[in-house]
């Protein structure tokens, strides 16, 4: 069985898959905020091919700037919205973050003597307690 033909979204030029449209359905995703998404998200790389597309402050600055006052309200209600594009730039997947987006995916951070959380520093004293 072939697999279906994307979905393209009236306002935005991203076609969306099969998978993509059904998820977004399911989880309450409103078309429009995620054509916003699209149009105006932060865009960075997994290290796996893919792309992922989040609202960060700016991106919201401008829709603020640029869109009718009610795209805006979407965009804002949406705020925790993201969508994983393909390397051929079509909508893999969409839903709502609930944990920090780990913006560095790649090995290097996990080398032995690097880690991702910053070292506690704490001077000692003479004495031999912490300043």
């Amino acid at each position: 069985m072939p697999p279906a033909a994307p979905v393209r979204l009236p306002t935005d030029p991203t076609p969306l898959t099969a998978h993509a449209l059904v998820r977004a359905r399911q989880r309450g995703i409103d078309l429009e905020a995620l054509a916003c998404l699209l149009g105006y998200g932060r865009r960075h790389h997994d290290h796996r091919g893919a792309e992922i597309v989040t609202f960060d402050r700016a991106a919201l600055d401008q829709v603020a700037r640029r869109e009718p006052r009610a795209t805006w309200r979407k965009a804002i209600e949406a705020s925790t919205l993201y969508a994983v594009l393909g390397p051929d730039g079509c909508v893999i997947t969409t839903g709502h973050r609930w944990r920090r987006v780990i913006r560095d995916r790649s090995l290097a951070s996990l080398r032995p003597g690097r880690s991702r959380r910053p070292r506690d520093v704490r001077f000692v004293t003479q004495s031999g307690f912490p300043a």
